[in-house]
């Protein structure tokens, strides 16, 4: 694990590796959660069939996972569909990647609650649903930054489905699924708009733990050759 800013002390860490070791097993296969998020969504979810689709992940942290006609796209060194550090603003507060202006920053759950000084982004929507007005500001500027990356999304990659999943969106759907929709509506590419839909993850909170599951099985069948 080269690095994972919502996770200290998880820079360079060989975790696989460890993780062999302790269960006494030769090797561990390591990979996003986001990726096994996407893998399960597209065998048993809500993008079952599809072939171009991205996850998108609202929770603690933001993050993503790109299908590319019926293949999961990887990148040059394995990183593609890490859109939580999508730029989608000039300015705003340092991310944990050490960047500003990625969305994680403005529209994770780490960072409203961190702007509005609590512990938990709960509190803030609730706050903002109550009127007050630095909770509206923040919720204000997260809504504008997960807009920008729909739009983004919707015109760079050209999906046919946006599955939307992790604890902000699944309680905040107004604000964050919604929110997207109305985005892309009004401000993507007539042609990509009109092609794209997006949906909430079908598989709930455990969706990264039955993908896993479910790559394990189709690993261990020979099924796997898309996953790569």
């Amino acid at each position: 694990m080269h690095e994972a800013p919502n996770v200290v002390g998880f820079v360079e860490f060989p975790l696989g590796q460890r993780l062999a070791r302790a269960l006494g097993l030769d090797a561990i296969y390591v990979d996003r959660d986001t990726v096994m998020a996407a893998v399960g969504e597209a065998v048993a979810g809500a993008a079952k069939g599809v072939r171009n689709f991205i996850y998108v992940t609202i929770s603690t942290g933001i993050g993503g996972a790109i299908v590319s006609d019926g293949r999961l796209l990887r990148g040059a060194v394995d990183t593609a569909g890490e859109i939580g550090h999508f730029p989608v603003a000039l300015e705003g507060p340092r991310c944990g990647c050490g960047s500003y202006g990625c969305v994680e920053s403005l529209a994770a759950g780490r960072f409203i609650a961190e702007a509005f000084g609590v512990d938990d982004a709960a509190r803030v929507f609730a706050a903002a649903a109550a009127h007050d007005p630095r909770a509206e500001r923040i919720i204000d500027r997260a809504e504008q930054a997960l807009g920008n990356l729909a739009v983004g999304l919707a015109n760079a990659i050209s999906p046919s489905l946006i599955v939307v999943g992790g604890s902000i969106a699944e309680h905040e759907p107004s604000h964050t699924i919604e929110l997207m929709r109305r985005a892309i509506a009004a401000r993507a590419f007539k042609v990509a708009a009109a092609a794209v839909r997006v949906v909430p993850a079908a598989l709930g909170r455990d969706v990264g733990m039955l993908g896993a599951v479910i790559y394990a099985r189709e690993r261990l069948a020979g099924r796997d050759g898309w996953f790569r």
